[in-house]
């Protein structure tokens, strides 16, 4: 909010390593760093309209774009995908979520589309990558805080495509679960790139209660393997049960066709029954009768 950017290292006792003019306005701006050591900002400009900016850091006196979006008064949070080199730009107060993807030369910003409700949205939350539904195509969750309704929305965003077949342009390899360095590496001043995983392997983890166990190595294939054989055992298993099933439902049925069929021939006869009993008393009263007459 002081209107200058600075970049200031993680580590303790650093000092600041980069400091330039911001957006020229006393608001909150936002701003992350992108995969190509650029910076996207977001804030607000003289006459408080909204913005958001790309700087190259090596020249941060001069901005690589500039896209103005509106005059709304709510702070804006920048939320980025380094897989797809997208930026989802959400504003306190409003009520959509903006995409917008990087260029592939790192200097421009290009507006894709946009999320849109009914409802204000207070702050958003972002479910990591590897809880994505692949299935639906999916390539960001948002969970937003609704404060009028006092409840969590859940905003799905997926790429609509007729092929259910798994999209890998959409899904490529992405951070695992593995850390890349110890603690200890990191205050020692050493740097290293995240460790990747293909998505597949880091959603099935997800999806079982066991996950992955760390290693130095960040090698999971064995207990990638026995969860797959733990899910075709599951599976079979499943299949064996809807089988016994289907068949305890069959002789079910049978059996409730020979009661009818045995109540059916019950009745028959109880009423022939009563039919004979009638027919022998009416004879016994003729008979009688007779006898009396004689």
């Amino acid at each position: 909010s002081s209107g200058i950017n600075e970049e200031w290292p993680l580590r303790p006792g650093g000092e600041s390593a980069l400091e330039a003019p911001g957006h020229d306005n006393m608001k909150v701006s936002r701003c992350v760093f992108l995969k190509d050591g650029k910076i996207f900002t977001a804030g607000f400009k003289t006459m408080s309209q909204r913005c958001c900016r790309l700087y190259d850091p090596r020249n941060m006196l001069k901005m690589l774009t500039e896209l103005d979006l509106d005059s709304s008064t709510g702070s804006l949070f920048p939320y980025y995908d380094p897989d797809l080199n997208l930026i989802y730009l959400a504003g306190k107060g409003d009520s959509n979520i903006r995409f917008f993807e990087i260029s592939s030369e790192g200097d421009q910003v290009h507006f894709l589309n946009q999320y849109s409700s009914g409802e204000a949205q207070r702050g958003l939350g972002q479910m990591p990558k590897r809880g994505l539904d692949s299935s639906i195509n999916e390539i960001a969750r948002f969970y937003k805080l609704n404060v009028a309704k006092k409840l969590v929305s859940v905003v799905p965003l997926k790429v609509p495509r007729q092929s259910k077949a798994f999209a890998d342009d959409l899904y490529p390899n992405t951070v695992g679960l593995n850390a890349a360095m110890t603690a200890d590496e990191f205050a020692e001043g050493k740097n290293s790139e995240p460790l990747l995983a293909p998505f597949l392997e880091l959603q099935q983890a997800t999806s079982t209660s066991k996950g992955f166990t760390a290693t130095e190595k960040g090698d999971n294939s064995e207990e990638v393997a026995a969860l797959r054989k733990e899910v075709a055992d599951l599976k079979k298993t499943v299949t064996e049960r809807d089988a016994t099933i289907s068949s305890l439902k069959a002789d079910i049925s049978q059996l409730q066709g020979k009661v009818e069929t045995l109540e059916s021939e019950n009745g028959r006869l109880t009423a022939a029954a009563a039919e004979t009993n009638g027919e022998d008393e009416i004879a016994e009263l003729q008979k009688n009768g007779v006898d009396q007459a004689e």
